[in-house]
């Protein structure tokens, strides 16, 4: 939102096409399901090259932040977000801590319980 009640549909998309309304006009959950919003929401998806669709972790990454999508995937589709090695490594070194918590968790223990579970790992 900005300083004069405009509300747009990212911090980072600050322009006349991505404007939902004015708070002192609309509520913020009728823009928040709005059609310009969900039209926004569909375009982030929508615009992902096939290397995120097919990635292991687009669940949690969902392609970042459009603004950052400017370089070529592996397969030279435009569209890959500058930062996709960063997170890929860091959500693949993750991925096993955060399972163990999964299920810890669905089995009613403590999903704290991972740093035991990471420390007798690490002597190993």
């Amino acid at each position: 939102m900005e300083f004069n009640g405009d509300v747009y549909s990212c911090d980072h998309f600050v322009f006349p096409e991505y404007k939902l309304g004015n708070i002192y006009q609309k509520t913020l959950v009728e823009m928040m399901y709005g059609k310009e919003q969900e039209a926004f929401g569909a375009m982030k998806h929508n615009s992902l090259p096939q290397q995120c669709l097919n990635c292991p972790y687009e669940f949690a990454c969902h392609g970042e932040c459009p603004k950052n999508r400017f370089v070529l995937s592996e397969d030279g589709e435009p569209g890959l977000n500058y930062l996709c090695k960063g997170y890929y490594q860091f959500f693949d070194h993750v991925a096993p801590y955060m399972d163990f918590m999964k299920k810890e968790y669905l089995a009613e223990r403590a999903p704290a319980n991972v740093m035991e579970w990471a420390r007798e790992r690490r002597d190993k």
